[in-house]
């Protein structure tokens, strides 16, 4: 089996160069499964459980590569899943356990080890039904408007202690029986192979252009 992985794209509309980049990439991709751990998409809509017209052709060329997905929800695109879920029948959670070739892969964006007081709280904010309704109202050209300067740039900086947070919770699941641990959200790619197991950061496409490879059950950082 061949697996794709990416995450942190901050995908942000057609004239995105890096949004060109995916479509190419996603063209000549060759897998048998496709996971998207989260932030792709650099901000999301779910108005009707749609999203953006700005990346219409981005689920056109997902819809059209017929390769089994894995959606989680990033920080930026948390309402995605769903979507996926109903329309391109893709498999969903905050946390998601396959099996890979006799291996057992934990998937996650990654951002459940950050528990600042800080993070807590806007993460609820964001994902609220208030917040929900205030930018359904605006419809979709002022809410992409708003939601990308709410979302910054998407260039961000990796964090020591989430970083650090990152491998100490992945050292816990593989403790736990997992073979490998993917997540994403620091922007920190990096691949650490220790003797309970392997884990894997996705980077970003942002700064570093990186996404994962797992083929045979062994797992690979590529673009690094």
């Amino acid at each position: 089996m061949r697996v794709a992985l990416v995450s942190d794209l901050h995908l942000a509309g057609p004239e995105d160069p890096r949004q060109a980049r995916f479509l190419a990439w996603l063209g000549a991709l060759r897998a048998d499964r496709l996971c998207l751990l989260g932030d792709v998409f650099h901000h999301w809509w779910h108005w009707d459980d749609r999203p953006f017209p700005q990346y219409a052709p981005v689920v056109d060329a997902l819809a059209s590569a017929s390769i089994p997905l894995v959606v989680l929800p990033g920080n930026h695109d948390f309402h995605a899943p769903a979507f996926f879920a109903r329309v391109l029948g893709a498999t969903t959670g905050a946390t998601v356990e396959q099996t890979w070739d006799g291996r057992r892969v934990v998937l996650a964006h990654g951002d459940h080890v950050d528990r600042s007081a800080g993070y807590r709280a806007l993460s609820a904010l964001l994902r609220g039904r208030a917040f929900a309704a205030a930018v359904d109202a605006m419809g979709p050209e002022r809410a992409w408007g708003f939601l990308g300067r709410l979302g910054g740039h998407g260039d961000v900086r990796p964090s020591p202690v989430l970083v650090q947070a990152q491998e100490e919770d992945a050292r816990r699941r593989l403790s736990q029986g997992a073979d490998l641990v993917v997540y994403g959200h620091t922007h920190a790619p990096g691949l650490r192979r220790w003797p309970e197991g392997v884990y894997l950061n996705l980077g970003d496409g942002v700064r570093h252009a990186t996404w994962g490879r797992v083929e045979d059950g062994e797992a690979f950082l590529e673009g690094a």
